[in-house]
């Protein structure tokens, strides 16, 4: 008997989900709170984890200590973890909506698939941090389910065992992120619509609810006993008695802006989350994405035109699909986001855009209520296609762009590692990126102490070796201002970051190399920041030791060693200039030139200048004189640096003079 195939549901969830989130997800390294979070592990074990997150979330740790014993420091296992995870979350929502409404397969899969791919949360490409997150995610989702399942069935033995599950799922998620709390409206609504649909009062129907799914006000009201009266933030965001000041000082100001503030998340969560995010990421697609985002079109389209579905599914306007779908979403969806407003933060693309969260298992049913509406199946399917493709292609491009800012962190610090063998101990990074801003000092020393200092460098706490300092206008402030060292503990790691002791480290652009600033003598590329200028000056490049062994950076953490192009020469000749071995920089200067690089940045030329000068080659002085020249910014430079000099000879100064020094 011939048989015909049949996309089912769950098929269907996990293979959008591995096309939206697998293809780059072994590009994607440390990026954000990873290096610190990692370093410290490394340092002091994973136990550290538990005093790290003690400040705020101790609960953290559950998930953490387990998750370092099982991946160590390797961003792939954590990935891949934080893929399952979310697609388990898809999965117990699924069963959830299945339970609710067994004839309506094709939308409860919809809405499960637009949760699975939803563009308004970003941070999937940071697993290691938001790995909680993302396990927090499937436990109240699964918790959910398991209380459901345990009001549907007949038999005692099974409610014990469900509702005995669906405990510890929901301190679990709970211990993850307070703010999730919000799930606990989504759970009694479930229930609610479960025995809405019995004959009776509101009022019965709510005592109903209430007694058979009674044991989960265990759920938030152990946690919130444990987190109100026996356990106090560190963290003013955390802190239910900071948070609630305003309500006492203000009550109904405060009750206003919250109401307001949901309102507004609201729009993030069901619009301006389909639009937004992508419109940031267009320049990071490619057209792979697009060929992965119309596969996922068409297996989703193949499901529903293969699915047989009852005539309920376009029933009239009184039909209950509609009205229970529509509502449950859009009450779970303001709910998930009334715990943000109530600790003042909002949902911001794509910085706080895990604020989405929660909301977005409600957004994903709301849309798809109005879907169900729609009679024009093409017109429906179209309307759907266009979501899929939205949200497969903003992930993608998400991942583009993450992958590429792995492989620029990396090669910077690979540049570092080139130039300096060793660096003291106790030295203040201050550096840029080309990537953008500095967010937090770790991003620094993070990756710094991984390569120089792996090791714990106390045991008398959790601290570092090398530290680092923020590039703003307060840091320039003050180096200028020559202040001492000053002490900081965050979330137990101390650091003693000293604007007297600070190394400048800059690319200024993709096309530059990483430059290490000499105070003594700067030099500074025609697009340095005006504020790398200013304390470049202050650069102390004997914090370098150039006589130590040189150190190689992990490849776990940062890949494997580039290639040797003209960067890795550059700086190889600048540590030679730093060492006085002028042999050394003309050696380095002819194999790279013998190979055909030359610099994407004129103010790399000016080691070798020096060298030539030195030598009194006049010839290659000329022959790269209007490489230079031809930006007059760095021109200058050139000439105020070799004019100084000692031991130039008096033809090649001549030469330097006629042809770099402007009139």
């Amino acid at each position: 008997m011939k048989t015909r195939f049949r996309l089912t549901s769950i098929p269907l969830l996990i293979l959008v989900a591995v096309l939206t989130y697998l293809p780059l997800i072994h590009k994607i390294g440390y990026n954000h709170d990873d290096w610190y979070l990692m370093y410290i592990a490394g340092a002091y074990g994973p136990g550290s984890f538990w005093q790290i997150f003690s400040v705020d979330r101790p609960w953290r740790a559950l998930v953490m200590v387990p998750a370092y014993l099982l991946f160590g420091a390797d961003p792939l296992y954590y990935g891949l973890s934080a893929f399952v995870f979310r697609l388990i979350a898809a999965l117990a929502l699924l069963r959830v909506l299945q339970m609710l409404w067994p004839r309506q397969k094709t939308f409860t899969t919809m809405a499960a698939l637009l949760f699975v791919i939803y563009p308004g949360f970003l941070s999937q490409i940071n697993p290691i941090d938001y790995q909680s997150h993302i396990v927090g995610l499937a436990a109240a989702l699964l918790s959910i389910a398991c209380t459901l399942q345990a009001v549907l069935s007949d038999k005692r033995w099974m409610k014990v065992l469900f509702h005995g599950l669906s405990l510890p799922l929901g301190w679990l998620y709970l211990g993850q992120m307070e703010w999730y709390i919000g799930f606990e409206f989504l759970r009694w609504l479930v229930v609610l619509v479960w025995f809405s649909r019995e004959n009776g009062s509101y009022v019965q129907k709510g005592i109903r609810t209430l007694l058979a799914a009674f044991p989960s006000l265990l759920v938030p009201g152990v946690f919130l006993f444990w987190r109100i009266f026996l356990f106090h933030s560190e963290r003013g965001a955390t802190d239910v008695d900071l948070q609630f000041e305003q309500v006492k000082l203000y009550p109904i100001q405060t009750v206003y802006h919250w109401i307001v503030q949901v309102i507004q998340d609201l729009f993030d969560v069901l619009l301006n989350a389909w639009t937004i995010p992508l419109s940031q990421l267009l320049p990071y697609v490619q057209a792979w994405g697009v060929f992965i985002a119309l596969v996922s079109i068409a297996l989703a389209l193949v499901f529903s035109l293969k699915q047989h579905e009852d005539n309920a599914q376009n029933g009239s306007s009184h039909d209950p699909f509609f009205a229970e779908l529509f509502w449950l979403g859009l009450l779970s969806a303001a709910a998930g986001l009334l715990p943000i407003a109530m600790v003042n933060r909002e949902v911001v693309y794509p910085s706080y855009s895990r604020y989405t969260l929660v909301s977005s298992v409600g957004g994903a049913l709301l849309i798809v209520a109005v879907l169900s509406r729609i009679r024009g199946r093409v017109l429906r399917n179209g309307i759907l296609a266009g979501l899929i493709f939205i949200g497969v292609l903003t992930h993608h491009a998400n991942s583009v762009k993450a992958a590429q800012e792995t492989t620029i962190v990396q090669n910077f610090w690979w540049q570092v590692s080139w130039r300096a063998p060793q660096l003291a101990p106790r030295t203040t990074i201050i550096g840029a990126y080309p990537l953008g801003g500095v967010e937090e000092d770790y991003f620094l020393w993070g990756p710094a102490n991984l390569i120089y200092y792996p090791e714990a460098p106390t045991q008398d706490g959790m601290g570092t070796a090398l530290y680092a300092a923020v590039l703003n206008r307060d840091t320039v402030v003050k180096v200028l201002s020559r202040e001492r060292q000053e002490f900081d503990n965050r979330k137990n790691i101390i650091t003693y970051k000293n604007y007297r002791n600070i190394l400048v480290l800059t690319q200024p652009t993709l096309d530059s190399c990483v430059h290490v600033i000499n105070g003594l003598q700067p030099e500074f590329s025609s697009r340095d920041s005006d504020s790398i200028r200013v304390i470049g000056p202050y650069s102390e490049i004997e914090h370098i030791l150039v006589d130590e062994t040189p150190r190689t950076p992990p490849t776990l953490v940062f890949g494997l060693e580039p290639d040797h192009g003209w960067c890795y020469y550059y700086q190889k000749a600048d540590l030679a200039r730093q060492r006085g071995d002028w042999d050394a920089v003309l050696s380095v200067g002819e194999e790279a030139f013998a190979g055909g690089l030359t610099p994407g940045d004129s103010i790399e030329w000016i080691p070798f200048l020096q060298a030539y000068a030195r030598a009194g080659d006049l010839e290659r002085l000329k022959e790269i004189a209007p490489l230079v020249t031809s930006n007059p910014y760095i021109s200058q430079q050139a000439c105020e640096i070799i004019g100084t000099m000692p031991d130039v000879p008096a033809n090649a100064l001549e030469t330097v003079n006629t042809l770099y020094c402007p009139e």
